[in-house]
Parts: C-alpha cells; sequence; structure tokens
C-alpha cells in the first residue's frame, strides 16, 4: 500500500469532502483506505457528454491501469476545518473500524471512501471516485471529473452513480 501523497491528491481530497459537506450532508466518518480507481473513457463519454481532448482521456485511462489501492495520510484529517455537526473525528477510520463502528451503534452511518485520484500527465484533469457506506451491504457512490481551473479544483462533472 502506499502512504505517499503529492500535493495535487491532497488538494483533490480536500476540494471532494469540501464539495460533499456542501451537498449538506452531515454527520460523516472518512476512512482511510484509499481504493484502486477504475476509468474508462467510452464509459465517460457516454455518460457525460463532456468534450474532453482525446489525449488527456487516454492519460487517464493509461495512469488507471498503474492505480493502487493505499492509505490517506491522517494528516488531512486535521486540516479540514469542520466542527463534528459535519466530520464526526478527525480520525479516518480503518476497514475494521468501520465494521466496529456499525456493530457498536446499530444505526446507519455516513462513512465516506474516496478513491486514489486518476491524474493527467500535467496534473489538470482528475476523475475520483466516492462511495458512501451506510450499513454493512448497503452503499453508494459515484464518480467526479475534476479540472485545475486558475490553480484551484474544480468539479466538473458527478457521473457513474452506483447503490447496492
Amino acid at each position: 500500500m502506499s502512504f505517499s501523497q503529492n500535493s495535487s491528491e491532497s488538494e483533490v481530497f480536500k476540494k471532494i469532502i469540501d464539495h460533499e459537506i456542501g451537498k449538506g450532508i452531515l454527520g460523516i466518518y472518512i476512512q482511510c483506505e484509499k481504493p484502486k480507481t477504475f476509468f474508462d473513457q467510452k464509459d465517460f463519454k457516454e455518460q457525460t457528454g463532456l468534450e474532453v481532448p482525446e489525449n488527456i482521456l487516454k492519460e487517464i485511462e493509461i495512469n488507471g491501469t498503474k492505480s493502487s489501492d493505499g492509505i490517506w495520510n491522517s494528516d488531512l484529517m486535521r486540516e479540514l476545518n469542520y466542527g463534528s455537526d459535519f466530520i464526526k473525528t478527525k480520525k479516518c477510520l480503518t476497514k475494521k473500524d468501520v465494521e466496529q463502528l456499525f456493530i457498536k451503534t446499530k444505526k446507519r452511518q455516513n462513512i465516506v471512501s474516496i478513491s486514489e485520484p486518476l491524474f493527467d500527465n500535467n496534473y489538470e484533469n482528475c476523475v475520483v471516485s466516492v462511495s458512501y457506506w451506510k450499513f454493512t451491504g448497503s452503499a453508494y457512490g459515484h464518480k467526479y471529473f475534476l479540472k485545475k481551473v486558475y490553480g484551484v479544483w474544480t468539479v466538473i462533472v458527478e457521473y457513474g452513480m452506483w447503490m447496492t
């Protein structure tokens, strides 16, 4: 598993948390593990209708083949400036922590899992997956396509929704 994070990964992590909280989701826990991200440019084109240059989509797809599971740096959690109404704890949860939380509370939760971001070669475009674990066997998620606009990561489109 990879523990290293470049600044673009950290910026994307914070942008996704800001975006999810901005949608009005309260009381989230953040999972430490960042699962591998899968990207298929044909699916992307069909689901988004965006006209992204072919070479950028190809770079993201190629970089996706190198994607692997990893761990988010727990220091990122401390950098988030949200109260406990929004983020329940400044500690990210392992898979075992998540299982224990479900067993202990016997209630639905908002556990957010953010995948490894896939970038183009210039780190100007990115795809990342977000999953919400509500309870054992109950989850939903989607992908985001982000673009760096004037030095700031911006969510361009949400696509690839799924649910169990």
